[in-house]
């Protein structure tokens, strides 16, 4: 809008200097400071995205006058109202433009506002038309003393000039508050530019050098403006993120304000009219009547939509509060020291004290004590605004003296001039916390002993690592407690006393720790004890527990008697709970092979132990087709032909890295790992494969394959043997499998139903490890087995002991009787193959007799001696 003023004072400035003669310097420069201001507008409006067209429609009147100018400069005319006329004809599309560009500046939506428009618009234009009369007639002349050419060209410029000044004050009135600095600019220099057009055509006519010269400095000061105006517009907002906030409505007071101003400065102009005139002036009279009457006018209509506007504020305030007391949430508002001004009638409800108004007092103060500090540090001040981007938890007390839990959205309208306040939209979430932590007590605490479980044990435990080496945090230390017998008692006695079991071992350990101490129940019958205290109190501590669970326990199912072991771990900085599990499961297993009631500490060694069995584990599956797992065969030894009759398959595994690693700790690896059954089909097809190819020295050789519990537990080993034979060609009556006496207890009658197939199949099946363990004689006649292999920890005291010397003759005996083939197996000593001869053994395999051996070098053996094997024949292998 200062760019239009300004446009209008660079097509008046020709018009003000005419007075000096066509051509003059002052004329030169001034029509130079138009084109520099056009180029302004234009490169200002150029680059903006928003509001361009405006600015260049701006840009292009302050030429028109220049083309006057330079008109003047070429006709040359001598009469001054003919150079009046020369510089107005192309000035007066430049106002026209002005007019357009100006109003473009504002969004139509601003421009729309009814008749209240309409009578602004006439207001503006009256008092313009009012006071630009003023300042080309003077208050001594009237239009009658004019000749008709000057009353013509003075009636125009006082419309356009007038035009030009209305849109100005209209967009004035309407535009954005962020924008109202350069509109403020804009008011200045279309006061100076107006002034300056007045003086300057009345110069003109009247030929006063003088008041030509100020017109001139008038229209200078209002093309600077110009420049200003167009530099520091910022432009219209483009969205809602851009928005700069309102400045204390400054946008609508200056918009009642106008009409006012207007009609001081009408009677203000009427004034000073009627008393420096010597003769009444009618058209400023009337003028001012007219103005006087468009203001009443205006006040009217303000009044109506104000009152309107009030009517449907009250209707939306009712209408809001309606739904705010009706709302169950309730709803706070804060001042910027956190007071509350203003509460809904639900806050009163949820605090049980509808007669207690919480209005006026600070919210620090009703919130709980542990709430306030973050409270106020969440809120923070206007400025900086809330400092937490979620909603807001507090506790507030209620009537019966509990804390109910509220949950706050914040909405921060601090800096909002209209409200200026914190709106707190809150939530009772007081059921859903209780039921939180009513499921958090289920998800963490064991429902039989009343104990933290695994989970609510791990969670104290994160804590207390964490804690771990810190100042003035006392020595930790873990104990796992892992009962032994609660299977048998679960077995013997039910599952009701098994639970009354762990009911008071876990009411007696707790009342052997200290209060701070926990007690867990972390599993079916192991239990966590997380203890202060250094290592000698610690392993007090671990005795003492010890002695609590050996304690007999007195049940509905008779006296109970447990033992247990104790793994205890100390707790390091930097060690997690997962690695800390794993050390006390190692310490208790440690002590569990140390037998019944024994306690072990964590050691770097179980650590390694477990590292190890961990590689195996990952290194095991296709370690056989990888050759690293071979298939050996041990020679048995007929005692009585004291020739080879049969040989033994033995897995040997020769690691890359940890080097030979016997069956006894790679097999147990397997059926952890799952891969038992493959190893174990592999290994029985190749022994096959072997067998086939081996030399016959006489009755073909049996093969002797080892059978796990794994591979029999999964049911398939029917299937199994039944492929192996058909793809090797072997015949089923050369293959014996052997499974132990621990197999057929724990898998139960399947076993025989499985032997019985394959022993239909022609397949000879033999007890393995028969004498270690709880052995049962019962086995012999209810299993359909065909060879009894004697363990070697029965046969190496043969040659010592009579007792055990008595009992492998009467074992060998009864086998003997019932058509079973008696094999001695880990015969070391001529003594102890002279006894078992003795005793009638019809069998034997051993390291006297040859050590397990490859293909070749079997075969080997079998060609050069006829399968003769006997110590001092052949030798020792």
């Amino acid at each position: 809008m200062l760019l239009a003023s300004a446009v209008v004072a660079g097509t008046t400035c020709a018009l003000s200097a005419s007075s000096a003669g066509p051509g003059s310097a002052a004329d030169v420069a001034l029509a130079a400071m138009g084109v520099v201001a056009a180029a302004v507008m234009w490169c200002a409006g150029h680059s903006r995205q928003t509001g361009a067209r405006g600015w260049r429609l701006i840009a292009v009147a302050p030429l028109l006058p220049v083309v006057g100018f330079v008109a003047v400069l070429v006709v040359a005319p001598t009469d001054p109202m003919q150079q009046v006329l020369l510089r107005w004809l192309p000035t007066v599309p430049g106002y026209l433009l002005v007019v357009v560009g100006v109003l473009t500046l504002v969004g139509r939506e601003r421009l729309r506002r009814g008749a209240r428009s309409g009578v602004e618009l006439a207001l503006f234009g009256t008092a313009g038309v009012l006071m630009v009369q003023l300042l080309v007639l003077g208050p001594h002349r009237s239009w009658l003393d004019l000749r008709p050419a000057e009353a013509a060209v003075l009636a125009a410029a006082v419309l356009i000039t007038s035009a030009t000044m209305t849109a100005a004050l209209v967009v004035l009135g309407v535009i954005e508050g962020h924008r109202q600095p350069m509109a403020l600019v804009l008011l200045a220099g279309t006061v100076l530019t107006t002034a300056g057009r007045a003086i300057g055509t009345s110069a003109a006519l009247s030929d006063a050098a003088g008041a030509a010269d100020l017109g001139r400095f008038l229209v200078t000061g209002g093309l600077t403006l110009m420049a200003a105006a167009a530099l520091a517009d910022p432009g219209p907002c483009t969205g809602e993120a851009a928005r700069p906030r309102p400045r204390s409505g400054r946008s609508t007071q200056l918009g009642q304000l106008l009409p006012h101003l207007a009609m001081v400065v009408a009677l203000f102009g009427g004034a000073v009219a009627a008393l420096v005139s010597d003769r009444p002036n009618r058209v400023v009279l009337v003028g001012v009547l007219t103005c006087a009457v468009l203001t009443a006018v205006h006040r009217w209509v303000t009044a109506r939509e104000e009152q309107r506007m009030g009517a449907r504020l009250r209707r939306s305030e009712a209408y809001f509060r309606s739904l705010v007391a009706a709302s169950g949430d309730p709803v706070l508002i804060l001042d910027g020291d956190l007071r509350i001004t203003w509460a809904s009638p639900a806050l009163a409800t949820t605090l049980g004290d509808p007669l207690s108004p919480a209005r006026g007092r600070g919210l620090l103060e009703l919130v709980h004590p542990e709430d306030a500090g973050p409270l106020a540090d969440a809120l923070g001040s206007a400025d900086a605004g809330p400092s937490a981007p979620g909603p807001l938890v507090l506790r507030m007390r209620h009537t019966d003296g509990s804390w109910r839990h509220l949950e706050a959205a914040v909405s921060d309208l601090r800096r909002d001039a209209d409200v200026g306040a914190l709106v707190l939209h809150c939530r009772d979430t007081t059921d859903r916390v209780e039921r939180e932590l009513a499921l958090e007590q289920l998800a963490f605490t064991d429902p039989l002993t009343g104990l933290p479980n695994r989970a609510g044990s791990q969670r104290a435990l994160e804590v207390a690592l964490a804690e771990a080496g810190t100042p003035d945090t006392p020595f930790r230390s873990l104990l796992l407690v892992e009962l032994a017998d609660l299977e048998e008692v679960r077995d013997n006695a039910g599952l009701e006393v098994a639970g009354s079991v762990l009911v008071e071992v876990g009411r007696r350990l707790r009342a052997t720790v200290r209060g701070s101490d926990l007690v867990a129940r972390v599993g079916a019958g192991t239990f966590a004890v997380l203890a202060e205290g250094p290592a000698h109190v610690v392993d007090l501590l671990a005795g003492r527990l010890l002695s609590v669970v050996e304690q007999p326990l007195d049940t509905g199912a008779g006296i109970v008697d447990l033992s247990g072991s104790v793994g205890v771990v100390e707790l390091e900085p930097g060690l997690g709970v997962a690695d800390l599990l794993t050390r006390s499961d190692l310490a208790v297993r440690a002590a569990a092979a140390g037998g019944p009631g024994s306690a072990r500490r964590y050691r770097d060694a179980l650590g390694g132990a477990a590292a190890r069995r961990a590689q195996l584990r990952e290194d095991l599956p296709g370690a056989w087709t990888r050759g690293e797992i071979a298939v050996l065969f041990q020679p048995v030894v007929c005692l009585e032909e004291q020739r080879v009759t049969g040989v033994e398959a033995l897995l040997r595994w020769r690691h890359p890295e940890l080097g030979d690693v016997p069956p006894s700790e790679f097999v147990p690896v397997a059926e952890r790992a799952g891969v038992i059954g493959e190893l174990q089909r592999w290994a029985l097809e190749y022994a096959a494969a072997a067998a086939v190819l081996m030399p016959a020295t006489g009755a073909p050789l049996r093969l002797g394959v080892n059978i796990s519990a794994s591979h029999v537990a999964a049911r398939t080993l029917v299937g199994d043997v039944a492929a192996v034979l058909r793809s090797t060609g072997l015949a089923p009556e050369r293959l014996i499998l052997e499974i132990t006496e621990a197999t057929v207890d724990a898998e139960g009658d399947h076993v025989a139903v499985d032997i019985e197939a394959l022993r239909l199949m022609g397949v000879h099946v033999a007890l393995d490890d028969f004498g270690t363990g709880h052995s049962s004689l019962a086995h012999l006649t209810r299993l359909p087995i065909d060879v009894l292999k004697l363990d070697r920890s029965f046969v190496s005291r043969v040659d010592r002991d009579p007792k055990t010397r008595a009992l492998c003759e009467s074992v060998v005996g009864i086998g003997r009787s019932l058509g079973l083939d008696v094999v001695a197996e880990g015969v070391e000593t001529p003594a102890q193959l002279g006894a078992l001869r003795a005793a009638g053994c019809g069998f034997a395999q051993g390291f006297l007799l040859a050590r397990p051996m490859r293909l070749g070098e079997l075969t080997d053996l079998l060609s050069d001696g006829a399968g003769v094997l006997w110590p001092g024949l052949v030798g020792t292998r």
